[in-house]
């Protein structure tokens, strides 16, 4: 493979999901013995393609952008003589860094617990149980920050996947264990877990919007009520029944202001000015309906002004055609 490749965005998408799918399906397999260790493995492998995707999408599918390049100015090569591609930290450090990426640092922490453990799985045997529990916190929130990003960069539908990582379940091992002492385990798990313990610290918060370091999956029965329940579905239909999202919800999905989305944009574009060019393009996304901008008044029930307009990270998709990107530095 040279360096001007013709493989696309579009293709590393569908590998990266492809990859993350593959993780989901052998981790709920029923008595599968590699269960956390495959997970750790190709879970890793989907981060690393999903981030390859937005860079070359954003770099206009120019594959050079994600080759490593000497001090020479000459690209770098594997053993076998094909390009040596830039790695997963490093392209998740550079998106961190963007602050209208979308990427946020809870992210990028749950990325590195997740290849300690890809790393933990290679290169040792993992006989204790609480590794199983570590790997479902990260790993749930993994799953979630990928559905996220995947969705926010190229608007993938996740509906027509199966897509639910540790589905229910009778009986985990680690939840009939009593909580112990670290210090009890393997140095090799030791580490790990305390690793693992400082990062969910350095990234506490009480809301789970947004990314996540770790998330605890909890199964609870109850009776069912089914025969009285109402199917809700998003439509456009005015006849369908109404569903009111609360505040925190429309934050979530519309998180920046006016004065945050021009911030963004300067980071992001080369020359970027709020001239009548881009008043023109901030005019017709917000007349997309609720794609690109969310219009909140002060009264909800009487739309009447003041009111205040909130702009999702959808709106780079759309400026990210308008506008030139600028080029991340490439380095050694």
């Amino acid at each position: 493979m040279s360096a001007d490749s013709n493989i696309s965005s579009a293709e590393m998408l569908n590998k990266a999901l492809a990859a993350a799918i593959s993780s989901i399906e052998l981790y709920n397999k029923p008595d599968f013995k590699y269960r956390e260790e495959i997970f750790g493995i190709l879970m890793t492998n989907a981060w690393e393609l999903l981030l390859k995707a937005k860079t070359l999408h954003d770099h206009g599918d120019d594959f050079s952008c994600l080759v490593v390049v000497g001090k020479d100015g000459n690209p770098k090569s594997t053993r076998s003589g094909s390009p040596l591609t830039h790695e997963l930290l490093y392209l998740a450090k550079q998106l961190a860094s963007d602050k209208g990426s979308g990427f946020e640092p809870a992210c990028l922490a749950n990325l590195e617990l997740l290849i300690e453990i890809r790393d933990t799985s290679v290169h040792f045997v993992n006989r204790d149980i609480h590794f199983s529990r570590r790997v479902q916190d990260v790993g749930t929130a993994a799953l979630r920050n990928f559905i996220t990003l995947a969705t926010a960069w190229f608007g993938v539908d996740f509906s027509r996947y199966n897509f639910y990582l540790m589905p229910i379940s009778f009986f985990h091992g680690f939840e009939a264990l009593q909580p112990t002492s670290v210090s009890a385990y393997s140095e090799q798990m030791r580490q790990l877990l305390l690793y693992i313990s400082e990062q969910e610290k350095a990234h506490q918060t009480e809301d789970i919007g947004g990314h996540q370091v770790t998330l605890c999956v909890k199964t609870e029965f109850s009776r069912s009520q089914s025969s009285d329940a109402i199917d809700i579905r998003i439509t456009n239909n005015p006849a369908a029944p109404e569903l009111q999202l609360k505040e925190e919800d429309v934050r979530k999905r519309w998180p920046f202001t006016y004065d945050e989305l021009i911030s963004r944009c300067r980071e992001r574009y080369e020359g970027f000015k709020t001239d009548m060019k881009f008043l023109g393009f901030k005019k017709q996304m917000e007349a997309d309906g609720d794609k690109y901008a969310k219009r909140r008044y002060l009264d909800p029930k009487t739309p009447k002004p003041p009111g205040k307009t909130f702009y999702s990270p959808e709106v780079f998709n759309y400026l990210d055609k308008q506008y030139p990107i600028k080029t991340l530095k490439k380095t050694a």
